[in-house]
């Protein structure tokens, strides 16, 4: 229901603003049906994709080809692939800490970390994460098996927040462990977890992406290509929002 007040926050807001425009430069308070169908959209893609209609028809317009062209497109356009990924390797807290800045200049939002490696060591992971965590830009943890496909992604933030909790359940040394033993009954338990079963193909249509997302009551999800390869992420307000211009786009 939180997207369905939103989609009507945008339809008022659009409406007003639309009002406004023809009052301060049009000099006439008329709008037009193509006005009420624009503001209109947000909602009817949040009624279109939640099942509870198929089409949707206003005066002389039909929308219902619109919708379905739009959807059907790949999400090639809206995926965003993280900005210098590093592949966490390194065995010495000391190496790990004077590689830190260039991480940060670099604007680092992710570590990778592979199953299987046993270099890692527990004071470096956790420097990466005090250090990396204070910086807005760096957000996720993507862990991929030895052959590099990809296993997982989890929220950094919150990891390191766990790691330092008095009453933690796990610390760094635990996680540690885990990705030494490649054991993901545990690593499953990473805060915001979502594992390689629910990946989707970069070549997935819209539709699909934002149906498994409300059954999954997810905001991203990683995507990867048929090699099954992490490329990024895809993020659930960005995708409506080009349907949104892809729709207002065929019914002009």
């Amino acid at each position: 229901m939180i997207d369905l007040a939103i989609a009507i926050a945008i339809f008022i807001v659009v409406i007003v603003v639309m009002i406004f425009i023809r009052i301060k430069f049009l000099k006439n308070t008329e709008v037009k049906q193509t006005d009420i169908l624009i503001a209109l959209i947000p909602i009817v893609l949040w009624l279109f994709f939640s099942g509870r209609i198929e089409k949707f028809e206003f005066g002389d317009l039909k929308i219902q080809s619109a919708f379905l062209e739009a959807s059907t497109t790949p999400i090639t356009g809206q995926i965003t692939p993280l900005k210098f990924p590093v592949k966490m390797v390194s065995s010495n807290r000391k190496s790990a800490v004077s590689d830190i800045p260039r991480l940060i200049n670099n604007k680092t939002e992710a570590l990778v970390f592979n199953l299987s490696y046993g270099g890692y060591l527990d004071t470096a992971i956790e420097e990466y994460l005090r250090r990396l965590t204070q910086h807005a830009f760096f957000k996720y943890i993507v862990i991929n098996s030895r052959d590099d496909k990809f296993v997982g992604m989890a929220n950094a933030r919150e990891l390191y927040t766990l790691f330092v909790k008095p009453d933690h359940e796990y610390d760094s040394t635990d996680f540690t462990n885990w990705l030494r033993r490649a054991d993901m009954n545990n690593l499953a338990k990473l805060p915001d977890f979502i594992g390689v079963e629910n990946a989707i193909q970069n070549t997935v249509d819209k539709q699909a992406v934002l149906e498994k997302m409300e059954k999954l009551n997810l905001e991203i999800l990683p995507v990867i290509d048929e090699n099954g390869q992490f490329t990024g992420v895809v993020d659930r307000s960005r995708l409506t929002a080009s349907l949104i211009i892809d729709v207002a786009n065929k019914v002009k």
